[in-house]
């Protein structure tokens, strides 16, 4: 299977000439054009925090993913590819009002309900609570357990795909399913760390 999953950002710069049939992406917390209701509470705050849009009208911002012609863009959304159920969800738990923050437990939650049972590789911004989700510099592991208990008790895929957290870059498993931190970026927003391959057996619907 000759297929890409990456962040929105990092895919935007390359994907135009990345040789892969399929190129599956989410947002995540800087895609900050695709959180319309981020945008909408920005426009009432006069841009404050993020000057540089205010140069952009809201027609700029209204349908962005319609820029990603070579791409399959997924947001609270699943696609089939070669036989792999795939689903995309950008949400993070709370982290300095980025787009596509929620406040952890029941608003968090409620987007983990969305995804549906059955899924092979789930692929969200942020890492569920003790999978490659540990922050030195504040001693605490930042995942979300509701995302954790999600993946494990109900949704069981195979795969589970993320970055979000660049210090936990790497791979994990819990003997069921497998955790890939596949940040591109260093903790120093360097990106640097190189691409994970990994291999899936193909489904037997496939």
């Amino acid at each position: 299977m000759n297929v890409l999953i990456g962040a929105l950002f990092f895919l935007l710069l390359l994907s135009g000439n990345l040789p892969y049939e399929y190129k599956i992406v989410i947002a995540g917390n800087h895609e900050l054009t695709f959180d319309k209701e981020f945008m909408a509470d920005l426009v009432k705050q006069d841009y404050y925090r993020f000057p540089s849009v205010s140069k952009l009208k809201p027609e700029d911002f209204d349908n962005v993913q319609s820029l990603l012609t070579n791409s399959i863009y997924l947001q609270d959304s699943e696609v089939t590819v070669k036989g792999f159920r795939i689903y995309g969800a950008p949400w993070t738990p709370w982290f300095n009002g980025w787009g596509f923050n929620l406040p952890r437990g029941q608003s968090l939650l409620d987007k983990w309900n969305l995804i549906p049972e059955g899924i092979d590789i789930l692929m969200t911004h942020g890492p569920p609570l003790g999978f490659r989700d540990w922050v030195p510099k504040e001693l605490q592991r930042v995942g979300c357990v509701e995302l954790l208990n999600t993946v494990q008790r109900r949704v069981r895929p195979k795969l589970h795909v993320f970055g979000g957290i660049h210090e936990g870059y790497g791979i994990m498993t819990d003997g069921y399913t497998t955790y890939i931190n596949a940040s591109t970026c260093t903790v120093s927003f360097q990106p640097t760390n190189p691409p994970i391959i990994f291999d899936l057996p193909n489904p037997q619907n496939s």
